[in-house]
């Protein structure tokens, strides 16, 4: 910003008037310690100046001390508004060889004085902040700058020359430079003055120097090296000769590629073709590259792939009368599409059904032994993954889910092949427990062998067993889940030590010492009647209790007709992929007989007819031929009467408190609407009402 006159002025508003003695002028002069003092007529208008001389010269002419200055200041006074910028003031003072002026405003008041000091110290100042200015300026340069006097001692250095010439400034500056730089030649600029043109330091490869004289009063009083580091460029020519190798090595690449390929930038300009797609076009590269590909090629619709952005995995086209499959997909750069790429694949059609049918062969086997290693390990199992849409199944798996990050037990009750095994598994997969899921079958072996398989034997606990011991379910389980299966079948003495377990979360082995406490979540199942079996007296009514926290009723199937459509989809799909079938599904007589069997054995039973179906029939639908001939009787078509009553509410229907909470859930999910309960629940209005009334629920509708 450039200073103005009356930044730089002295002493502002100090001003003296013709009525002030010379003692006056005396004290001013003494207190400001100025040389000359504006002096100010009526309205404080400048009139005149008075200096030290005036002031000499009166008191030397025989003046008192109390003499007015009336006639004895300079008149007028030398003055500069104070708007003037510094470098008009100074040119004015050095041309009236002033060494005062008074700076005035507008109006002609009085602002203050500029003196040579004041000018000296903005000169000093301008000169401070130039010098820190080129400082900044030579750090910032890229160019090493390098510069002498005329005695070839260095003046300046900046970091970039240090770099390049590998010194520090320190070690160099206020020395002779051929004595610490040798091989930078300023001995001719400064003996010729003439200026050099780029040229290659010796001994400081990659490295560029251009000397420029410094001229004072028309003589050389100095050099200058200006240095060029052309290292970052040969590197970068390095990279771009590798980028050209890369270009020629992919461009050999795409010319041996099988498929026909093209891509195009963000304008739809091919900007690459290779010969198969040029083959197949018939046409040569000059006649493709640079043009529009809708003009080419309109079929590719790789207009369609830029503006969104989207993959196009393959589709079945006729371009050019030919036969062939294009995929595109854009090629991107974060969220921005650059362009887009498209493969036409031509070659060798009259093979692809048979690598199809090939595939389609191997893609089954590994979806079959993907599926068995479920089955049985039934790792990664989710509510997601048990098939069932119907209201009931609906309501089962949300209850499920929502109990699963619980640490109570759960007992899940079901009739035998309704899935208890697939829930367990999927509230384990959903409970955030970091142990295993473990599952003991309590009804597949003898109750001594039981024990060990719950909680393991030391060593010498019995003839052949293990010298290191074995741990049993309880143990492998910890941080986990432990499934018992069938637990009503389980002795009453092994009820007795479970019992002990769930209370006290500690066990010891079979002929063991070592107390071993454990964190394991229980999730019991049973399709036996436990309340006959607690009236009967083999079952623990407290262990029942224990267990009995979470209840949840897996319906059987025919009580939730609606899934059996989506199961046999399901199943067929997977018998498909198994037995290498093409079988779309069953037709609608097969789906009506389906529909209206009993299903005593529930999903397990629909699983072996589906199984059997796809073993007679390999493609199009299951016919009523292709069922058993157990299904197609009459007799099969109805419920059979002994069975009328049979439901998954019936078998736990003394269990009032299980009862009461699926009646409640029911009418909450059907909004109050009753006959929607009522068909959830699958049961009549009438039981439905007997219900409310037993257990006191009132709901309005």
């Amino acid at each position: 910003m450039v200073a103005k006159a009356r930044s730089i002025s002295y002493h502002k508003e100090v001003f003296l008037r013709p009525s002030n003695t010379l003692g006056e002028v005396v004290s001013t002069f003494s207190r400001t310690r100025l040389d000359a003092v504006p002096v100010v007529g009526d309205e404080n208008k400048v009139i005149g100046v008075m200096t030290k001389h005036n002031l000499y010269k009166a008191l030397m002419g025989g003046h008192q001390l109390n003499s007015v200055i009336e006639d004895l200041y300079a008149r007028p006074a030398k003055c500069v508004d104070e708007e003037m910028n510094f470098g008009q003031v100074y040119s004015y003072m050095q041309k009236m060889e002033l060494g005062q002026v008074v700076v005035t405003d507008s109006k002609n008041n009085p602002y203050g004085m500029v003196t040579k000091m004041s000018v000296i110290e903005n000169l000093r100042s301008r000169s401070d902040r130039q010098a820190r200015e080129l400082g900044s300026l030579l750090d910032a340069l890229e160019n090493g700058v390098l510069a002498v006097n005329s005695r070839s001692i260095v003046t300046v250095i900046n970091p970039a020359a240090e770099n390049m010439l590998n010194i520090k400034g320190r070690e160099v500056l206020g020395k002779f430079v051929l004595d610490m730089l040798p091989h930078v030649r300023m001995d001719k600029v400064l003996h010729d003055g003439g200026v050099t043109n780029w040229h290659r330091i010796e001994g400081l490869p990659g490295i560029l120097a251009k000397y420029l004289p410094v001229y004072s009063n028309g003589q050389p009083g100095g050099a200058i090296a200006v240095l060029h580091d052309l290292t970052e460029y040969e590197k970068l020519a390095q990279e771009f000769e590798s980028v050209q190798e890369v270009q020629r090595t992919l461009a050999t690449v795409l010319d041996l590629a099988y498929d026909g390929l093209l891509a195009v930038n963000s304008q739809g300009v091919v900007t690459t073709v290779n010969r198969t797609m040029l083959e197949f076009l018939d046409t040569r590269a000059d006649q493709v590259m640079n043009r529009r590909v809708r003009d080419i090629l309109p079929e590719l619709g790789l207009e369609e792939i830029i503006a969104a952005g989207v993959t196009d995995e393959g589709d079945v086209k006729t371009i050019k009368g030919k036969r062939c499959i294009v995929t595109r997909l854009p090629i991107q750069q974060g969220d921005q599409v650059l362009g887009a790429v498209a493969k036409i694949t031509f070659k060798g059609l009259n093979r692809l059904p048979d690598l199809v049918r090939r595939l389609e062969t191997l893609e089954n086997q590994i979806s079959y032994y993907r599926d068995e290693l479920s089955r049985v390990t039934h790792t990664g199992i989710r509510f997601d993954d048990i098939v069932g849409t119907s209201p009931q199944m609906v309501s089962v798996k949300n209850m499920a889910g929502q109990t699963s990050r619980s640490l109570s037990s759960v007992f899940l009750l079901g009739e035998s092949g309704t899935g208890k095994e697939l829930f367990a598994s999927a509230i384990h997969n959903q409970s955030g427990r970091t142990g295993p899921f473990v599952k003991v079958n309590c009804a597949a072996m003898p109750d001594n062998l039981l024990e060990t398989e719950f909680f393991g034997y030391e060593e010498g606990a019995f003839t052949g067993a293990k010298k290191s011991g074995k741990p049993g379910k309880f143990e492998l389980a910890h941080k986990g889940t432990l499934f018992l299966d069938e637990i009503g079948d389980m002795s009453l003495p092994l009820q007795s030590k479970l019992l002990r377990v769930l209370q006290e979360k500690e066990f010891e082995r079979v002929g063991g010492i070592k107390t071993l406490r454990v964190d394991v979540r229980i999730i019991a199942a049973t399709n036996r009647d436990i309340e006959k079996l607690m009236e009967e007296g083999k079952f623990r009514e407290d262990l029942y209790y224990r267990l009995n926290v979470i209840v949840i009723l897996i319906p059987p199937l025919r009580e939730r007709k609606g899934d059996i459509y989506p199961l046999t989809t399901h199943l067929i799909r997977k018998y498909n992929r198994i037995l290498g079938c093409r079988v779309r599904g069953a037709s609608p007589q097969a789906m009506e007989i389906l529909t209206n069997h009993w299903w005593p054995g529930n999903v397990r039973e629909l699983e072996n007819v589906v199984e059997r179906a796809l073993n007679i029939v390999t493609d199009g639908d299951i016919l009523p031929t292709h069922l058993p001939q157990y299904l197609l009787s009459h007799h099969n078509l109805k419920k059979p009467e002994n069975e009328a009553k049979i439901s998954g509410l019936n078998m736990i229907s003394s269990i009032a408190s299980t009862e009461k909470e699926l009646v409640t859930r029911a009418l909450a999910e059907a909004g109050g609407n009753r006959s929607k309960a009522a068909e959830i629940l699958g049961i009549s209005r009438t039981k439905l009402y007997d219900r409310l009334k037993k257990h006191g629920i009132k709901h309005k509708q």
